[in-house]
């Protein structure tokens, strides 16, 4: 391990934080920008009449929505990052998020400005470096680092895998390291990654989970976007042959055809709701709850086909 280029300074017992300003500043810009936006397309969504590119608005104002609410996430956990080096660990958290890496399993520490500088997959703008990448002579790395430059990024190689940390004293940092190494803690422990909150939830690492969750919703879009694409060439006043009440048929305003669309958007979000919380419990009741989910969407597509069809 090669002194810092930066000052000597005492770690304090603390956690140590790197410096944060500038990725929570851009972070919390586009945030606060997909907000806006998503602001003012629901206005005029909500102003528009119902057809096909009023569903469209409402489409891209739920993904505004759901980007400014990632980027409100990742920019709270950014703020949040931080290093603790403890007894027998050395625990990095991120958001919801904690890692605890035991302090005997370290291996070596390496300057950044010793290797080659490496790509980031994952969350990687200016400020910001939370990700995965294969980093020469270091092997796969973990990154939870906000450097501008290889100087202030340290790589902690573990028995198992590298993790690619933002401090500025480094060489304050090791010797804080290799001290609580030297006291004897158990080599051989296993790393330890916990989450709390909506994080903690299973479904965020079951693919096929996500999968069915995301089909079902992509079903629910596909009735909601049939609705209100054939509405417009519908005459005010319609005959009402779904839902069927004994082979009667009721004659009413066109509106009324709107609530298939309603009731797609509301079983689909109940439906994920409740899918998700059950997954957390039982896996396969979950994924069923999902699958069923996609099915009673196509269910009410094929409703209103029909209804459309007679009216």
């Amino acid at each position: 391990m090669h002194a810092s280029t930066h000052p000597r300074n005492q770690l304090s017992t603390g956690a140590i934080q790197p410096p944060r300003a500038l990725g929570v500043i851009i972070g919390g810009v586009i945030s606060a920008w997909a907000f806006g936006m998503a602001v003012g397309v629901a206005v005029a969504a909500a102003g528009g009449q119902v057809e096909f590119k009023t569903f469209l608005a409402w489409v891209v104002c739920g993904i505004l929505l759901v980007v400014g609410m990632l980027f409100a996430y990742w920019s709270w956990a950014l703020f949040t990052l931080s290093y603790t080096i403890g007894r027998e660990h050395l625990t990095i958290r991120w958001g919801l998020r904690r890692i605890e890496i035991p302090i005997g399993n370290i291996q070596r520490m390496i300057p950044g400005r010793t290797v080659y500088d490496a790509s980031v997959q994952g969350l990687n703008w200016w400020g910001c470096h939370v990700g995965h990448a294969d980093v020469t002579r270091v092997g796969y790395t973990l990154f939870y680092s906000t450097h501008s430059s290889p100087d202030e990024l340290l790589y902690v190689v573990t028995n198992g895998e590298a993790f690619g940390l933002t401090v500025l004293d480094q060489a304050a940092f090791a010797e804080e390291v290799q001290a609580n190494a030297a006291l004897g803690p158990s080599v051989g422990e296993l790393q330890r990654s916990a989450s709390t909150g909506l994080a903690a939830f299973p479904i965020w690492r079951d693919n096929t989970g996500k999968t069915l969750a995301f089909l079902s919703l992509l079903a629910a879009l596909g009735v909601c976007g049939y609705v209100y694409g054939q509405y417009p060439g519908l005459p005010a006043v319609v005959e009402l042959k779904y839902p069927a009440l004994g082979g009667i048929v009721r004659v009413g305003e066109k509106s009324e055809l709107l609530r298939i669309a309603y009731a797609s958007a509301a079983i689909a979000a109940v439906n994920t709701t409740i899918g998700t919380v059950i997954h957390s419990r039982l896996r396969s009741a979950g994924l069923w709850v999902f699958a069923s989910g996609g099915m009673v969407q196509l269910v009410l597509l094929a409703a209103a086909i029909v209804a459309f069809s007679a009216a």
